[in-house]
């Protein structure tokens, strides 16, 4: 798992995290991701952990400015893409708009489309944005007990299983590095 240094616009208090499965049928892990509150009330969304071993940027997304840059495709009310949603981050991992995308239908903000990887609007973005407001507003803070914590971080080394040495292994390898005594003595015998 890699991941691109956290940045933020502005201080910004979790106050929400959930794991989810990923969108893609190919995907490996589930991935966690936070909904934050910066001191202006603006509603971020940001990856925190990937089990995967994919890039991923940690990097707040502000749910506004995301709404803007998804004017057209949201007013149009026509199933997008995925890519679609590339342009919420500076970061350009290839895998922050499916994780992104995996949020947004999580929390009910799109819906599948048609195509089923394609994205529709789904509930109201404004009542949303409200409501995460309020929470923050009525002092509601993420807290996580690092022992509870369900993201499990994989290696991606793999470790060989130990080659066991019988006696008569031992014996072959050692025949194969001695010098070969029978050649020579043939040789001697047609030399004298």
């Amino acid at each position: 798992m890699k991941t691109s240094p956290v940045t933020a616009p502005e201080p910004i208090t979790p106050i929400d995290q959930h794991t989810i499965s990923k969108l893609s049928a190919r995907a490996i892990g589930r991935m966690t991701y936070q909904i934050g509150v910066g001191e202006s009330g603006t509603v971020y969304l940001a990856v925190t952990a990937n089990e995967g071993s994919g890039y991923f940027s940690r990097e707040w997304v502000a749910i506004p400015t995301l709404l803007e840059q998804l004017r057209g495709s949201l007013e149009a009310e026509e199933p997008f893409p995925t890519p679609v949603l590339r342009a919420a981050y500076v970061n350009r991992s290839i895998n922050n708009a499916g994780f992104l995308a995996a949020m947004l239908r999580h929390l009910g903000l799109l819906k599948a489309g048609d195509p089923p990887h394609w994205h529709v609007v789904g509930e109201d973005w404004m009542a949303w944005l409200a409501t995460q407001q309020q929470r923050y507003a009525a002092g509601e803070r993420l807290t996580i007990d690092p022992k509870a914590s369900s993201t499990k971080k994989r290696s991606r080394t793999r470790s060989r299983p130990e080659k066991h040495m019988t006696a008569e292994t031992n014996a072959t390898i050692e025949a194969k590095d001695a010098p070969d005594t029978n050649e020579s003595s043939e040789t001697d015998e047609t030399t004298a």
